[in-house]
Parts: structure tokens; C-alpha cells; sequence
């Protein structure tokens, strides 16, 4: 049980360095990130290991998000407390995002991925850089459809994840048609940012962007590798399992946005 525990906690601690937030406060194992409300991952508590000794944790969180204008958020997954989530709950927070952290060896999903690009004999060109340049950038945000507005956040996003990182664009006669990040600490890979422009989705492509982010990853000395991805995606959801990932274990939000005004004594 601890084992599992301890793996867990492991899991989630890489994967929030992986998707760092703009400002960080920590409250003994827990981590309060904020970063203008843009995205849950990087405007949540990190809820992993013990409760904090502070008997007036969940008010000061509270307090914290209330003085930022942003809803309190809370990262439950099996590194959670035991019945933390069912105490939000009674607090009225309401259950939100399901998602599922996925787990595989990279040679597994090398060597799956390989397969299935054999067989589509796929001819687009891949391209890789150390840092989200411009034509990265904007390609991003068109493809997930995200407003210019949100580009300086992604910018300082992508500027704090931590070395070694990898920024891979897949082009088709020099349009951007997929894209991916690769962010490689210690034995394990974590991938972010993975998106295919919606006229090229179920050609295989999913198979190349895959097969590109393992093998920079394995020449960066990862082993292992994770990835986020919601529950109720069910096309990447198969796509990751036909590479090889297993379904390690769940976590999901739990979210408040009326918070109490801040109390002068």
C-alpha cells in the first residue's frame, strides 16, 4: 500500500513540474499554484501526502484563491489524503474534469508506435527546437482553439518548464498540421501538448507525433513515460492504450467558486 502510495505521489510531483505554475505557495506537502485562472493544473492545490498540521488549512486556501479573484481548486488523486474528497464534498465542492494518469515503458510504445507507422507509410516532415518559437506558438493556439489572449500565458508556461524539453512540430508542405512537447526528468517523459489540426485526425498521425515524442525522450534518457489525459476522451484514450499505456489510477478536481470575502480582525 505504501509502495502504491509512494508512486502515486512520485507521478503527481512530476507532473505538476511538467505544467509549472506562474506563482507557487507551500502549505506543508500540499502546493497552492495560481496563474490567472488559466487552466486547472496550474490554478489548483496539489493535494498529495498527509493533511497540513494547520487545523485552518481548507480557510486559508480559500483565502488564498478568494484574494486572487480565482474559484478554489483542489487536484485529487490516489496521493490524496484519505477522505479529503468526500470532506470537499460537504464544503460544496462540486466534482469536475475526470481524468486518468496513463503509464507506459518507452521502448513498448517505441516499438508499437514504429509498427503502425510501417504500415501507413506516413511522409510528413518532423521538426523539433528547444524552445515554443513564434510559429509554435501561434500554431498552438489555433489548434486547440485558444484566444490570443492566453499566448503570454503559454509563453511563460513553456519558459518555466524545466530542461530537458523538446517542442516538435509535424509539418505537411509547410503547414503545421500536429503538434507536442516532451519534458524528460530523471527516468520518466511527460507529454503535453499534444494536438492534431482537426482535418488530419484518424489518418495515423497520432502514431508519428507518439513515436517522435518517445524516441526524443529516450535519446534524453527517459525509461518511462506518463501522460494526462481526460476520461471521457475516449478516441486518445484508445490510441494510448493500442501504444501500450496502462491506466495507472484517476484523479479529478473538485471545485468551489463562491468563496467567502476575506475577514479583517
Amino acid at each position: 500500500m505504501y509502495e502504491k502510495t509512494d508512486f502515486f505521489i512520485t507521478i503527481d510531483k512530476v507532473a505538476s513540474n511538467t505544467w509549472p505554475a506562474e506563482t507557487c505557495t507551500s502549505l506543508d506537502n500540499w502546493l497552492l499554484r495560481a496563474s490567472r485562472g488559466v487552466t486547472k493544473r496550474a490554478n489548483s492545490v496539489l493535494a498529495i501526502g498527509e493533511y497540513p498540521d494547520d487545523p485552518n488549512w481548507l480557510a486559508k486556501i480559500e483565502q488564498f484563491y478568494q484574494k486572487l479573484g480565482l474559484p478554489a481548486i483542489f487536484q485529487i488523486s490516489d496521493a490524496s489524503p484519505e477522505g479529503l474528497d468526500e470532506f470537499l464534498e460537504t464544503k460544496g465542492y462540486v466534482i469536475d474534469t475526470p481524468c486518468l494518469m496513463m503509464t507506459a515503458t518507452s521502448q513498448q510504445v517505441c516499438d508499437n508506435a514504429n509498427n503502425k507507422i510501417m504500415q501507413k507509410n506516413s511522409s510528413v516532415q518532423i521538426e523539433w527546437a528547444e524552445a515554443a518559437d513564434a510559429p509554435w506558438l501561434d500554431a498552438f493556439l489555433k489548434l486547440e482553439q485558444f484566444p490570443e489572449e492566453r499566448e503570454t500565458f503559454y509563453y511563460g508556461l513553456f519558459e518555466r518548464m524545466p530542461t530537458s524539453k523538446g517542442f516538435l512540430k509535424l509539418k505537411l508542405n509547410d503547414q503545421i498540421i500536429a503538434l507536442g512537447t516532451a519534458i524528460v526528468e530523471n527516468e520518466w517523459a511527460g507529454f503535453v501538448n499534444v494536438v492534431i489540426h482537426e482535418d488530419y485526425r484518424g489518418k495515423g498521425l497520432g502514431y508519428v507525433l507518439m513515436h517522435a515524442l518517445t524516441e526524443w525522450s529516450m535519446d534524453h534518457g527517459a525509461t518511462k513515460q506518463y501522460l494526462q489525459v481526460i476520461t471521457s476522451n475516449k478516441p486518445a484514450v484508445t490510441l494510448y492504450e493500442k501504444l501500450g499505456y496502462q491506466a495507472s489510477y484517476g484523479y479529478h478536481y473538485r471545485t468551489k467558486y463562491e468563496l467567502q470575502p476575506l475577514v479583517s480582525s
